[in-house]
């Protein structure tokens, strides 16, 4: 019934391309469908981008078109098309630009970034994030000023830097609640459980999830409903609490199935097969962790796929499986160094020299060791390298920071250059003093 009211709505919409107001009207209506359906069905709202995106290139109407390809991106992004997601965003953010509508400009640039974190381009999430965020302090936007924070906030989380992650989301739902936002200041509690909880954390981490659980299921945002359940349930297994785990584990995995969310549901399996192997349930364990990975390759999301590959390393190691572990657990590395994901980097090579030792092959044991020593440090020392750096304060746009860097650079080189022509002239002078005849003669 539903798929006959859109098709209906779609013909009388196109029916009006005769004229050029009803075309505006027409684009401007289908983007606000759109953007209803995103969080409930994902290829509609998808259709109804592309459809705007039709009548508004026809009419040539740049806002809307701008509208509409946003709308595209959100909607790929859901569906895990990410590499169209990019383009879709990039192609909204220079429309955009192109007429300078920086409300426009800061949604699309901070979707780039989400888009980007997701496959694991942390660079270019950061890079994105950051104009998002540059641009909401020069509106004064605090509800995407708070946003960002949170954006940023991840980043830093997954660097391993929790209390630097913390300021983040802490500043953001201070933000949130001081603007009445009281979904933002929900979604800011969930990354600081989350943040909490991968620090070690457990019951401060179940403060927080438990009042953003509150939260969503008072609004039924059934999408940050299941990210909740998932982090919820996965402390509850950390304290051995099976029973509480499978029920909110399980009612996460039944939320993004019928949701059609597949990085939640890719979440949700790995989590269950966490859960699973705690109980010693090794063969349904890998069924739902190798469900996980399938999807993981059939959407090109290298971060979970990652965290699905160490899960089976972890689950072998358990078992004794070692050198099979060891397959699971290399793979798991390749991904987790490309990314510079620190958290992950420590666990697998902890686990590869234990897997190593266990095997009796001590030489191969202490290489994992020590790279697992170098990780730490490297750690420390960039943790130590962002806290001097000012553009972690998150009450700065990173703009700022910029331009202190570039006078601070160009003074530094001004210095040097006056150093150098000065050491160069000492040396010409001493040349020219102790110039003989004989070597004049020579010229």
């Amino acid at each position: 019934m539903n798929k006959i009211i859109l098709i209906l709505f779609l013909l009388i919409c196109t029916s009006f391309l005769a004229g050029a107001q009803n075309e505006i009207i027409s684009a401007d209506s289908l983007n606000i469908l759109s953007s209803e359906f995103r969080q409930t069905d994902s290829e509609k709202s998808l259709q109804l981008a592309r459809a705007a995106w039709i009548i508004s290139s026809q009419q040539n109407d740049t806002e809307a078109m701008a509208a509409s390809l946003l709308n595209m991106g959100m909607a790929q992004y859901k569906l895990s098309r990410f590499d169209s997601a990019i383009v879709s965003c990039k192609k909204s953010y220079h429309l955009y630009k192109s007429i300078g509508h920086s409300i426009g400009m800061t949604a699309a640039a901070n979707n780039l970034g989400m888009v980007y974190y997701q496959m694991s381009d942390f660079a270019n999430a950061e890079k994105y994030y950051s104009i998002s965020l540059d641009i909401d302090y020069s509106l004064n936007d605090t509800a995407g000023m708070a946003y960002g924070l949170n954006n940023l906030g991840q980043l830093f989380q997954y660097r391993g830097d929790y209390q630097k992650a913390l300021q983040y989301y802490m500043l953001s739902a201070e933000i949130e609640h001081q603007s009445g936002n009281p979904y933002g200041e929900a979604h800011s509690w969930l990354n600081i459980g989350s943040a909490y909880s991968e620090s070690g954390n457990l019951s401060k981490g179940n403060e927080y999830y438990r009042k953003a659980l509150e939260y969503f299921s008072s609004v039924s945002d059934s999408r940050n409903l299941a990210l909740v359940l998932i982090n919820l349930g996965d402390n509850f297994r950390l304290n051995h609490d099976f029973a509480q785990a499978r029920n909110m584990i399980s009612k996460a995995i039944e939320i993004s199935t019928r949701n059609k969310n597949d990085i939640e549901l890719i979440q949700a399996q790995i989590y269950y097969s966490k859960l699973l192997s705690d109980e010693n349930k090794a063969d349904s364990a890998e069924f739902w962790l190798f469900e996980a990975l399938n999807r993981c390759v059939e959407t090109d999301n290298n971060l979970l796929a990652c965290e699905a590959l160490m899960q089976q390393g972890l689950v072998l190691s358990a078992e004794k499986k070692y050198p099979e572990a060891n397959q699971y657990l290399l793979n798991a590395y390749e991904f987790a160094s490309d990314m510079q994901y620190a958290s992950a980097l420590k666990t697998i090579l902890e686990q590869l020299s234990n897997n190593y030792s266990a095997l009796g092959d001590f030489e191969e044991a202490l290489k994992y060791q020590k790279m697992g020593a170098a990780n730490d440090q490297t750690q420390v020392m960039s943790n130590s390298a962002a806290k001097i750096k000012k553009d972690t304060n998150p009450e700065k746009p990173a703009m700022m920071t910029l331009l202190y860097g570039l006078v601070l650079g160009a003074f530094l080189i001004l210095l040097l250059a006056t150093i150098h022509f000065y050491i160069r002239m000492r040396y010409y002078k001493k040349l020219t003093e102790s110039h003989s005849p004989a070597r004049e003669e020579r010229k």
